[in-house]
């Protein structure tokens, strides 16, 4: 059974900015996640949802209270935002360069 090659991940200037923000164990866990959907962007293991007013902007959990947003295409997965989820709803998507 062949499996369709990873998605290359790229990271918005945001997003970059987001995660330096973040205590380091949250860095971690969001780069494992990051790996994990770069293979499956709708992993069963990991709480994803579409964001409503979007068209093809994700959300999923990251340490029960941060939230990683994302989008994505055939060859590449693209990290928009990541914050706790008290915030990230209140952070401007449509802004982003990818």
């Amino acid at each position: 059974m062949n499996l369709p090659p990873n998605r290359t991940i790229h990271i918005t200037r945001a997003f970059s900015k987001d995660l330096k923000k973040l205590p380091k164990v949250i860095q971690r866990q969001c780069w494992e996640i990051a790996n994990i959907l770069a293979k499956d962007v709708f992993d069963p293991t990991l709480d994803i949802r579409k964001l409503h007013g979007y068209e093809n902007v994700w959300r999923t959990k990251v340490k029960r209270s941060y939230r990683l947003i994302y989008t994505f295409d055939d060859n590449s997965l693209y990290l928009l935002r990541i914050a706790h989820r008290k915030d990230i709803y209140k952070k401007p998507f449509d802004d982003i360069d990818i």
